[in-house]
């Protein structure tokens, strides 16, 4: 449901003696509107790998995967309960730390990753290569990793697909988590600053991190996710007929057979010819026939 967030709590007081136990990295700056020396400190914080913490506007921001703070990987998808188990689970760990009480209804959300797992098996290439192909309203689509990644995306948004499985082996992870990813593509959305904000005018997270806002940015990508039957053009194909004109032919025949039917065309060619190009057939590309790819509500409840 979700993964990674940047979240931010203001009026945070962290006490000095705490700010100085800490392994931080610390930027000193002067502030040109106020005059005033600030120190910016940057560190981590028991399981949560990034923690960022202005002493003089008293700004607290946190980023972390979600999955991976509760579970110790980003496969898993998250249900409601998790949810609320990270929020309880980030509270007790920055009270034990550092000293401080940050209620969920205090965090506005700088960035929300929405994700999804489709288990589509072996089919993943097939899902990725159609992707690759398709258009998304007002953005652009590229792929990376000869189409192991594809994204459709502009200036502000991006929806991302890619084979998980392959994105574990890249980062040598461990053979269990190699596995668990077997057959998943996976989807993250990373929502305009727009759509936040048009479901949420403050950014709250306890408004965002939730089931309604998960569905309120899914539905929207949902409709394009329906596939046609697509014929495997390959290289493996072509070097099978040993002739790009017998290639040429064969497309050239099928898709005038799926425009007209066979039983019309036969009315167009000498029966011998006719009879070749039947037979020419058997050498078709093999088509693949992808599901939609469809999301379980249900199963985040």
């Amino acid at each position: 449901m979700f993964d990674t967030v940047r979240l931010k709590a203001e009026n945070i007081v962290v006490e000095s003696i705490i700010l100085d136990t800490l392994d931080a990295k610390v930027t000193t700056y002067l502030d040109k509107n106020t005059g005033v020396i600030t120190d910016v400190f940057t560190f981590p914080c028991g399981q949560i790998p990034y923690v960022k913490y202005n002493s003089s506007t008293f700004v607290l921001e946190v980023e972390l995967s979600i999955p991976i703070f509760l579970f110790g990987e980003n496969i898993s998808l998250l249900t409601s309960k998790d949810v609320d188990a990270f929020f309880t689970m980030l509270s007790h760990q920055l009270r034990n730390e550092l000293r401080v009480d940050i209620d969920r209804s205090e965090w506005k959300v700088k960035r929300i990753d929405v994700c999804w797992n489709f288990n589509v098996g072996s089919k993943v290439t097939d899902y990725l290569s159609q992707l690759s192909l398709m258009k998304y309203p007002r953005k652009d689509t590229v792929t990376y990793n000869q189409t192991e990644t594809v994204i459709w995306r502009n200036n502000s948004s991006r929806i991302m697909f890619y084979d998980k499985e392959k994105e574990r082996r890249r980062k040598d992870a461990p053979s269990s988590a190699i596995q668990q990813a077997k057959g998943i593509l996976r989807m993250e959305v990373s929502p305009s600053d727009h759509e936040i904000k048009d479901y949420s005018v403050d950014k709250r997270a306890s408004y965002l991190l939730t089931k309604e806002f998960f569905v309120f940015i899914t539905r929207k990508i949902s409709p394009y996710l329906v596939f046609s039957d697509t014929r495997e053009l390959t290289m493996e194909w072509l070097k099978s007929l040993n002739s790009v004109q017998v290639a040429e032919t064969l497309i050239g025949f099928t898709s005038l057979g799926k425009a007209f039917g066979y039983a019309t065309m036969k009315q167009l060619y000498r029966q011998g010819t006719f009879s070749n190009r039947m037979k020419l057939l058997e050498k078709s590309p093999r088509t693949t026939t992808l599901s939609p790819l469809e999301i379980s509500y249900s199963a985040i409840n």
